[in-house]
């Protein structure tokens, strides 16, 4: 029986080390994510444009402004939708036409 108690206590000391790794892991990604929705992220990229919704060919670092999620250049401006690092997501704030830009930094 004491054998049954040892295997009983490693598992669960297993799974609290496993739900701590998880746990750092979950908050790392979501913190990822917030970082590259922000506006200082995507600001400190360069942008090409893919299709859909067009606001400028190149948005380079300094070419735009964004302001409470809305994204403006000298052609127009839209609202960002979603940004996950290597794709920003925009939408035209009239038609609501989406449209996609590749990071190219």
């Amino acid at each position: 029986m004491p054998e049954r108690r040892t295997q009983k206590n490693n598992f669960g000391k297993m799974k609290k080390r496993i739900f701590k790794i998880l746990s750092v892991i979950i908050g790392l990604v979501l913190i990822l994510g917030f970082y590259s929705n922000s506006s200082s992220f995507i600001e400190k990229q360069d942008w090409k444009y893919a299709e859909g919704t067009h606001i400028g060919d190149w948005l380079a670092k300094n070419s735009f402004e964004i302001n409470n999620g809305i994204i403006e250049t000298n052609q127009g401006k839209a609202k960002i939708v979603f940004c996950y690092g290597k794709e920003l997501i925009i939408e035209n704030i009239e038609t609501k036409e989406k449209g996609y830009y590749i990071n190219k930094s």
